[in-house]
């Protein structure tokens, strides 16, 4: 885990919260349970986890205490992954009962416990788990909670003998279960596995931490390993809801307002979804056996911070970052005039959507509201993915009808999915009318190509030779003027993957690209990626600038396909400027004019960008 910045305004916080509610002393340790009767009632400790894995905590946040009844919803977790929400709900209900944790209250009919929150349901749940014996369903359940945790947990064997030695109220329970049928085993066996599954040791921070799991979509923060898929956390979380404070959860909804669960070993284990996961940890018990300070330091937070998940946050971002169209704003790929012309005229018909934030069911709805909005004489929508956190099923659903509209009207959709977003595999669509590809650039080009093909505008391929005479740079020179530059460049071969200069390399040539395709790249200024600048196909040319200015070369230039150029190198062109200054001269105006149509071509994409 990485630790939060120990002065920063968070951790002053929970330091103030410790100091605030550490002195109280209210509430009474666990003694139903003889080896929690000797906890220290004094102990107090806080933990915060976020979306990014940063923890923050203060007092005993890394006191070891024994899980009990918190790993209850992680246990209904593995069920529902091993048997199916359909077989579970069928052996144990969802629906709170108003009771304490281990009131003996079943349906009169079925003898099936009313939620998996008390401790008659816990009991069958953990029954659900598959292994072939006891020992191994406990170490599935063990090895669960630890990938919650991010970190193998342990059982603490005293509490678990102490457990199990005045556990007769819980296989009272499982009796009447099995009795009336609801229960199928061996009932101290079962027993068994549920006395060490709560006798499994945790601190808050692993509590925090496996709340952010939860409230992660089922991600670990710490690890990045998916422990649950999205829909069952879902089916979580809502028991969690509705039961996880057994007779105190219409209460703790009202003041708190997030899905929790407690133990009587004084832990509190608390999910803001899409945010944060809370761990408390205090032995203080009240009277419906809940943590004092754990309570009263999670009111506190709710309150502070806004956290109740009722709470009307107002309207989000648009998950529209910005719009563009591609006659305003072109791939990286340089252009001859006649298909750079092409686009000018008829890139309206390719509109850009650079998307932001997580996708549910509101900002799925303004999203297909903005493309349909923008559809005036396009035929090819791309959505830019790159800054999109995650896409849930209801985005699925509303965006797949989306593409049914987009696609009875002719118009193709390219995905621009760096990160493979689960979901959008969803939404693609066996009639050809939509791409996936994996970033914005490459889906620009992709659209530009389409575009020009049906301008009967095919592109150049890579292994065409395009004579130095018709180079776009020497267009104006004319034959006898390009016939006299030809005799002072030197040809040059290269192989896909080859480097033909690095940033920091001395700028000591000109290239004329007759034949294949180079990028031009630069390391981004965090180091971590490089950036591709341009794409240069034959009859461009790339290093203008080492005519002008000489120095060292700013960017890297890697070779896309066999490649073949026409070299002016320093010293030929030093030459070229005392035997024929006129050519010397008409070849600077030229490299102007490029660079200056590149300006201005910029300028134009910053205005569209920022309008």
């Amino acid at each position: 885990m990485s630790i939060g910045p120990p002065n920063g305004p968070l951790s002053r916080i929970l330091d103030e919260l410790h100091a605030r509610f550490g002195p109280t002393t209210d509430g009474q340790v666990a003694s139903y349970i003889p080896e929690l009767a000797s906890a220290d009632p004094t102990l107090f400790g806080l933990a915060l986890t976020t979306m990014d894995g940063f923890g923050y905590a203060s007092g005993a946040a890394a006191t070891e205490f024994t899980i009990q009844s918190v790993s209850k919803p992680f246990v209904y977790a593995l069920a529902l992954a091993d048997r199916g929400m359909d077989e579970v709900l069928s052996r144990v209900g969802v629906e709170p009962t108003g009771d304490a944790f281990n009131a003996i209250t079943l349906e009169p009919d079925t003898g099936r416990p009313l939620n998996p929150m008390v401790n008659a349901g816990a009991l069958l749940v953990s029954s659900l788990v598959d292994g072939a014996t006891a020992a191994d369903r406990f170490e599935r359940i063990r090895g669960w909670l630890s990938a919650f945790a991010g970190r193998e947990l342990r059982v603490d064997e005293k509490v678990f003998r102490s457990e199990q030695l005045t556990g007769d109220r819980n296989r009272a329970i499982a009796y009447l279960m099995r009795n009336a049928g609801a229960l199928s085993g061996d009932v101290d066996e079962i027993c068994s596995v549920y006395f060490r599954q709560c006798a499994v040791m945790v601190t808050c921070e692993d509590l925090a931490t496996m709340a952010a799991t939860l409230a992660n979509g089922g991600v670990n923060p710490l690890t990045r390993r998916r422990v649950l898929s999205d829909e069952l956390v879902g089916r979580v979380l809502t028991v969690m809801t509705t039961c996880g404070m057994y007779d105190h959860a219409g209460e703790w909804m009202l003041r708190v307002g997030v899905p929790a669960k407690s133990g009587v070993a004084g832990g509190i284990c608390a999910v803001l979804p899409g945010q944060l996961g809370i761990g408390t940890f205090s032995p203080a018990l009240d009277a419906t056996g809940h943590s004092v300070r754990g309570v009263l330091a999670c009111n506190e937070l709710s309150t502070r911070f806004g956290l109740h998940l009722l709470r009307t946050a107002g309207l989000p971002a648009h998950p529209v970052r910005s719009t563009h169209r591609a006659d305003a704003v072109s791939s990286k790929r340089v252009r001859s005039p006649r298909e750079r012309r092409a686009l000018s005229e008829h890139g309206a018909a390719i509109v850009v959507h650079e998307l932001q934030g997580d996708l549910a069911f509101g900002s799925a709805e303004r999203l297909s509201r903005t493309v349909l909005a923008h559809l005036d004489g396009v035929r090819w929508v791309i959505l830019d993915l790159r800054r999109v956190g995650r896409l849930d099923e209801s985005a699925v659903s509303l965006l797949r009808a989306l593409l049914d509209e987009l696609a009875q009207r002719g118009v193709t959709t390219i995905f621009a999915d760096p990160k493979g977003l689960a979901g959008v595999g969803q939404l693609l669509r066996a009639d050809g009318s939509t791409e996936r590809v994996r970033d914005a650039e490459i889906a620009l080009e992709w659209a530009e190509e389409a575009l020009l093909s049906t301008r009967d505008m095919q592109t150049l391929s890579p292994s065409a030779q395009v004579p130095l005479g018709t180079q776009e740079l020497l267009a104006e020179l004319g034959a006898e003027r390009v016939a006299r530059l030809r005799a002072l460049t030197e040809t040059r071969a290269y192989d896909k993957g080859d480097i033909v200069f690095q940033e920091g390399d001395p700028a000591d040539a000109l290239y004329f690209v007759t034949r294949g395709l180079v990028n031009v790249d630069v390391v981004t200024s965090g180091g971590g990626r490089r950036f591709r600048l341009n794409t240069v196909p034959a009859g461009s040319a790339f290093g203008e600038l080492a005519l002008i200015d000489g120095g060292t070369r700013s960017s890297r230039v890697v070779v896309a396909e066999p490649t073949e150029c026409a070299v002016l190198t320093v010293p030929a062109f030093e030459k070229l400027r005392h035997q024929d200054p006129a050519l010397c001269d008409a070849l600077f105006r030229a490299i102007a004019r490029s660079l200056s149509a590149r300006l201005r071509q910029a300028t134009r994409e910053i205005q569209a960008l920022e309008a």
